[in-house]
């Protein structure tokens, strides 16, 4: 079918005879690669999709990052900010120098309406000046590293932001504490180390989901962190990620959160086999969970020959009649009434 150029006038005229209100509806169906083509059509249709390309902004490399500075350097890029909400820096391959540091503390602080922020980079950066000054009404989701240099400015950031906070992700490489707790009342998720945990106050948050993993040899901390009954008992799932898997995090985690339902255990080194008496003494601190239903040791190998992994699954079954999947030696297990199967060798 050939289209004349009389047609394609006449069905963009059609087009733009509905109400604005309609076609805003319609643009927000596209994928960005049609939003983006959409902007060269007319000036309403451009107004009408920036907002679809602009709503989320992620960078893949370098030249996007610097693209997008040097757009909101310029007179336009003003009236991009009310509709950017989210965005994610490049967390590997760049080199972020001062001058760069500079350019994005000055394009992300003016952007009001940003829910979410990841700040998360494998470089060594600090943005003092930025968590010294930003301000964001809205931010709801927040990702950064903390370090010595930077852990004051964050904490004077967490405390402007507290009411709005409902998923914080902060990471680091070091021993870093806060000056004083962050009291956090409207926290659903949080994923910190040990340490920043004992220095953020969680009472009254509703908070369901918490990743917690430390930097030093041994076990999570957690034996040592005082959590509020209240706080504990809303809390649905728990993942550990440690250097090496501990048998006693599965004691400290049944102790400050026994109505969870998912709990998960991350070793960042090299799986390791468990010794018998270990696998015995997993199911000892199994018993203290009430409403477990999912259990994963992701990375961590069996100790039995795989023959004799019916015999772990049903032990643990045995001390915690609430589990329904597990995860363990590399496969994952689903029980069918009293009756346990292989699903899937574990990814």
């Amino acid at each position: 079918m050939v289209v004349t150029r009389r047609a394609a006038r006449a069905a963009r005229s059609s087009i733009t005879r509905l109400p604005v209100e309609l076609l805003d509806i319609i643009v927000r169906y596209l994928s960005l690669e049609q939003a983006a083509a959409m902007c060269q059509i007319s000036r309403l249709f451009n107004a009408l999709a920036t907002p679809i390309l602009y709503q989320s902004v992620t960078f893949n490399t370098d030249e996007q990052l610097l693209a997008f500075l040097n757009t909101m350097n310029r007179p336009s890029g003003a009236s991009l900010v009310p509709h950017i909400q989210h965005l994610a820096l490049p967390r590997d391959d760049t080199l972020y120098m001062p001058e760069l540091v500079e350019d994005i503390t000055v394009s992300l602080l003016p952007l009001s309406n940003l829910r979410f922020l990841d700040l998360l980079t494998t470089d060594e950066v600090y943005f003092i000046t930025f968590l010294q000054t930003a301000q964001f009404p809205r931010l709801s989701r927040f990702r950064i590293a903390v370090h010595s240099e930077n852990s004051e400015a964050l904490h004077d950031f967490l405390q402007r932001h507290h009411r709005t906070l409902q998923h914080l992700t902060i990471t680091h490489a070091e021993q870093v504490e806060f000056p004083s707790p962050i009291h956090l009342p409207q926290l659903h998720s949080l994923y910190t180390t040990d340490l920043l945990l004992s220095r953020l106050n969680i009472e009254d948050a509703p908070l369901v989901e918490l990743r917690i993993y430390n930097i030093d040899e041994g076990r999570v901390g957690l034996h040592a962190i005082s959590i509020d009954p209240s706080t504990a008992r809303r809390v649905r799932n728990v993942t550990l990620l440690c250097r090496y898997i501990s048998v006693d995090a599965f004691g400290d985690v049944a102790k400050g959160f026994p109505l969870i339902d998912t709990l998960k255990v991350e070793a960042m080194n090299l799986p390791r086999l468990m010794t018998a008496d270990e696998i015995i003494r997993i199911g000892t601190h199994l018993a203290k969970f009430t409403e477990l239903s999912t259990l994963i040791l992701d990375r961590s190998a069996a100790v039995r020959p795989s023959n004799d992994d019916n015999a772990t699954i049903l032990g643990w079954y045995g001390a915690c009649k609430t589990l329904s999947s597990v995860t363990f030696g590399g496969k994952t297990w689903l029980r069918e009434k009293d009756k346990w199967s292989v699903l899937c060798e574990a990814v």
